[in-house]
């Protein structure tokens, strides 16, 4: 089965400022009452980089088919923290990518393979002009700050958290096995769509942030670890009038993030930061349809498997209110 699969990002950034306390159990209440109401808003500018795996699979189990989607694409960001009744804290962010430059490669391992080994792929396309159509995360999380000393601050959270992306691809190049082995070699039309892309995670999380001040400065760095559920990706094929839909259950993902402010006034920060996140492999189950009728052609089990990782980097201001 040829399909055509693609890569954009993200970065956000949650980050309190918080007054000293006496111990971890029992924050400062005088402090913290005083911050009641607070607001930060952090936003920013950036660039990702996307990487997506699209696997089809073979009632044996065999991997017939492997797309590798890449994207680079800039992003806008943008967070609100929020502080409420003491140590709870609310918080909002979100990321979405502007265009870019995406890539596309699809390999297929079909009857004229010597083997299921990557290198014994039967048929290969490139696809260059690859459209990132949309590329956006986002989360809500609530919290509790938890004053360590002075100058360090732990805030433990969890939310919820929903990431969607889908491209396209336009032209490229092949080499298939019609006659033979890797015997035919051609173009597509510059204009000609492949494939359109989608995938959805929705999902819950845990996470830790912990804040330290200098001077000056304020260093963050957060780690999170959740569950995605009732994930999602559709796969239409233009010219073959099929629309392919996988559903994957519930799937794992971690995102690790880290940021250094620096205090331009009592109320506003310059900030640099960098983020990456994984969202794990996993088989699910596979729908055929045609585009045009909507009619089923064919379903079987554990016979797609897709993962998604990204990296961004980003800046930009933080102002408190």
């Amino acid at each position: 089965m040829r399909k055509f699969f693609i890569p954009a990002i993200l970065l956000f950034s949650i980050s309190p400022t918080l007054a000293p306390a006496a111990d971890l159990s029992v924050p400062n209440r005088l402090e913290l009452a005083s911050r009641d109401g607070e607001v930060t808003f952090i936003g920013g500018v950036g660039y990702t980089f996307l990487r997506a795996e699209e696997i089809v699979y073979d009632s044996a189990g065999n991997r017939v088919s492997a797309l590798f989607w890449e994207s680079e694409a800039p992003v806008l960001t943008g967070s609100l923290h929020a502080r409420f009744a003491g140590p709870w804290t609310l918080a909002a962010s979100a990321t979405v990518g502007i265009s870019g430059k995406s890539r596309m490669e699809d390999y297929d391992w079909l009857d004229a393979s010597p083997s299921y080994a990557f290198n014994d792929w039967s048929d290969h396309s490139i696809h260059p002009d690859t459209e990132l159509n949309h590329y956006f995360t986002g989360d809500i999380a609530l919290g509790r700050d938890f004053e360590i000393r002075d100058s360090l601050t732990l805030n433990l959270h969890g939310g919820f958290k929903y990431t969607d992306v889908k491209w396209t691809t336009f032209g490229g190049s092949f080499v298939y096995s019609e006659n033979g082995f890797r015997d035919d070699i051609g173009n597509f039309r510059d204009s000609e769509r492949g494939i359109s892309y989608q995938q959805k995670f929705p999902g819950v999380f845990l996470g830790a942030e912990a804040t330290a001040r200098h001077k000056g400065w304020t260093f963050s760095l957060q780690a999170r670890g959740g569950l995605n559920f009732k994930v999602e990706d559709e796969d239409h094929h233009w010219s073959r009038d099929l629309r392919f839909n996988s559903d994957f259950g519930t799937l794992p993902f971690v995102s690790l993030s880290g940021r250094a402010e620096y205090n331009l006034t009592k109320n506003a920060n310059l900030f640099v930061a960098a983020n990456f996140e994984q969202h794990f492999h996993k088989i699910g189950d596979v729908r055929i349809s045609e585009i045009a009728s909507g009619a089923p052609v064919e379903a079987f089990q554990d016979g797609g498997g897709l993962e998604f990782r990204t990296v961004t980097i980003s800046g930009g201001f933080k102002m408190k209110f």
